[in-house]
């Protein structure tokens, strides 16, 4: 039977299958002498010209090869008016009906050499051979609709291409469809063609490719692949937001980092809010005050840990240059280590009297070396512009920890098995944030670098002394409230206090959206950035104030659902504090502007005068009025900072204001 195709060929009449859309005249010219060439004795071209149909490409194939078959067409060869032919040996070109029904030739596509294409067993992708076959002839799962043979006996076997296909997959369905039936596919890897590839410019390229992908897995798949897939899902996000990364359009790179960083701060927040639900509703106030201490005693020291690198690495690293991020990672490791013994002994000191608090902050600590590795890969992600793999390893590592705690609390509520399960998993978040670091930088060795270290810290060290001074801040209360009172009165603070800790990502969002503007402003002239910080304060206090006024008279009734028993109390707590947050949001405003205009030494000022009148009034009122009293020095702490702030800021507009009349 082969052959007898293969004597016959120079007697069957061919049919050539072109689909046309927006085609220039001049290559349907081109087409024609290159297939004229060829010097075949018996043929007819067809052209499908699509422009104006609306029709899919599979619907055009279809037009085509039904012309054929009336006019008699014993082959059919499909293709694309985006080929060349004119390097193809003529006298060869109809070998490939010796072995196959369908067959394909050797494809040069984008400076490179595809040999046919294979189906992944388990995704049902279809993908191309780059990897050259040992013989002239060889099976293959599919062949490229660019140029595909087809014999009549095909066409009578298994019908016409699938029309469900707009665009793309039609001929690796077609493939499938041919060898389930039980016809052959492959490629003569003797002959090569030319494929220009006009599509790759389409913008909707994308969406057609991801559509028939998704139609022939859900035609083929088995139930084995479909649980393949869905277990794959988290991979399968991470390869595309690679692939728009790798794209060369910058904006919509910074979309997608963007976009996964808010993202992944979102969902961060909403599992460590339910966490927080959990566990006053299995832990007495006694104990989730012990919870929030330990944490609080971790966290205190964890702007030193950073020394400021993480801005740093961010903002100056050089994205070429990986001996500085060696070195910047070693600088942090070595901190870290010295840090996490600072942290068990101030532990040790503070709370010597409860070993099971000492313990428990031990373990805890670790969460140190996690910070590190985990803030360097991010550096790493940010100056190579993938901060997207950041964002998805955070997104895994902390449902798979929220989620372990959740149903430890659940069946045990044991505080020392959520400490305990709290080491293992941020130990392990170590190593695979290291390993992923290592995976890149294969050289990353520890060493001393002194002088290097100290450049880092010169222009890091006012984020450091901010971010100790802020951290400081927001933890006093809770640090006297043990200390004067109990681990009770801790619990029914921090409960409370949680509510409005959830809403501060309205600060943070604001700070990373806004930042970058406000400094473009700045070299574009003062006066335009003082005109934004007026209509930027007005709106972050409407919106602050509206939801404190919305939240004091709404809690009553909707947070007993969520504060039972014991933790009824939390609710004043809640509707006091929330009227920091205005302040709060105001200050951001000025902040944010003084860190634009290079005013760094002054936040620094700020943030000290609010550590002590922080410290002052807290101290001399917890003894009488405990967690009530903290509640509304947060409050009263937060409208002092943004009258130092008007003031400050006033002063800076009078100065830049005579400087400008000078």
């Amino acid at each position: 039977m082969f052959w007898y195709f293969y004597m016959d060929a120079d007697i069957m009449k061919i049919g050539f299958i072109f689909v046309l859309y927006k085609t220039p005249e001049e290559e349907k010219q081109r087409l024609m002498l290159e297939i004229i060439d060829l010097n075949l004795p018996d043929y007819k071209v067809y052209f499908i010209d699509n422009t104006n149909s609306g029709k899919g490409y599979a619907e055009g194939v279809n037009d085509g090869i039904r012309r054929a078959l009336i006019g008699n067409c014993q082959l059919l060869i499909v293709g694309n008016p985006d080929i060349s032919l004119k390097d193809i040996n003529k006298n060869e070109l109809l070998d490939g009906g010796k072995k196959f029904d369908i067959w394909g030739l050797v494809m040069k596509q984008q400076g490179k050499i595809y040999y046919g294409g294979e189906i992944d067993p388990w995704r049902l992708t279809g993908g191309l051979i780059i990897q050259k076959p040992k013989t002239r002839f060889k099976n293959t799962d599919w062949v490229s609709g660019s140029l595909m043979f087809i014999k009549k006996k095909a066409v009578d076997s298994i019908g016409y291409f699938s029309e469900d296909y707009f665009m793309y997959y039609e001929d690796v369905d077609y493939c499938q469809r041919a060898k389930m039936a039980g016809l052959r596919v492959g490629i003569d890897s003797k002959l090569i063609y030319e494929h220009f590839e006009v599509s790759v410019d389409n913008p909707d390229k994308q969406k057609f490719l991801s559509n028939s992908k998704k139609l022939f897995f859900r035609k083929y798949s088995n139930i084995g692949q479909k649980l393949y897939k869905i277990g794959r899902i988290p991979k399968t996000i991470l390869e595309k937001q690679r692939f728009w990364t790798s794209q060369n359009d910058t904006r919509k790179g910074f979309f997608i980092n963007f976009a996964s960083l808010n993202v992944s701060s979102l969902l961060n927040k909403l599992l460590n809010f339910l966490l927080f639900i959990f566990l006053i509703r299995y832990l007495s106030p006694n104990e989730y005050g012990l919870y929030t201490l330990v944490w609080a005693q971790v966290l205190l020291f964890s702007p030193i840990v950073d020394l400021g690198t993480t801005s740093y690495g961010i903002i100056d690293l050089p994205t070429e240059n990986k001996n500085k991020f060696i070195s910047l990672f070693n600088l942090r490791l070595l901190v870290s280590i010295l840090v996490f013994f600072l942290t068990g002994l101030t532990g040790f000191i503070i709370f010597k009297d409860n070993t099971r608090i000492v313990v428990y902050v031990l373990l805890t600590s670790f969460v140190i070396f996690s910070n590190v590795f985990s803030g360097s890969y991010l550096i790493k992600n940010a100056v190579t512009g993938k901060l997207y793999n950041s964002s998805f390893v955070s997104i895994i590592f902390n449902l798979v920890l929220i989620s372990s705690l959740i149903i430890s609390i659940s069946i045990s509520g044991s505080l020392p098995v959520i400490f305990l399960l709290t080491f293992i998993f941020y130990n392990l978040y170590s190593f695979v944030n290291y390993f992923l670091i290592k995976k890149d930088i294969t050289d990353l060795n520890f060493k001393f670098e002194f002088k290097t270290w100290i450049n880092f810290l010169k222009k890091s060290y006012a984020y450091v002394l901010i971010g100790f001074l802020a951290s400081l801040y927001f933890r006093l209360d809770i640090f006297l409230l043990q200390i004067l009172k109990s681990e009770r009165e801790v619990g029914i603070y921090s409960a409370g206090y949680k509510f409005f800790e959830g809403l501060m990502f309205i600060a943070a969002s604001y700070n990373i959206s806004r930042l970058p503007v406000l400094a473009k402003l700045v070299k574009k002239g003062k006066i335009f950035l003082f005109s934004e910080v007026k209509k930027d304060i007005l709106l972050l206090a409407g919106l602050g104030f509206l939801i404190s006024v919305i939240t004091y008279f709404l809690a009553p009734y909707i947070l007993p659902v969520l504060l039972k028993g014991n933790y009824k109390d939390s609710i004043i707590v809640v509707r006091t504090v929330m009227f920091a947050l205005p302040f709060i949001l105001i200050s951001s405003v000025f902040l944010n502007t003084m860190y634009v205009l290079n005013k760094a030494k002054i936040v620094i000022l700020v943030f000290s005068v609010q550590v002590i009148f922080n410290f002052v009034l807290n101290f001399i009122f917890i003894p009488k009025y405990s967690y009530i009293a903290s509640s509304y020095v947060t409050v009263l702490s937060e409208i002092v900072n943004v009258v130092m702030l008007i003031v400050i800021y006033q002063f800076i507009i009078k100065k830049i204001k005579n400087e400008n009349i000078t």
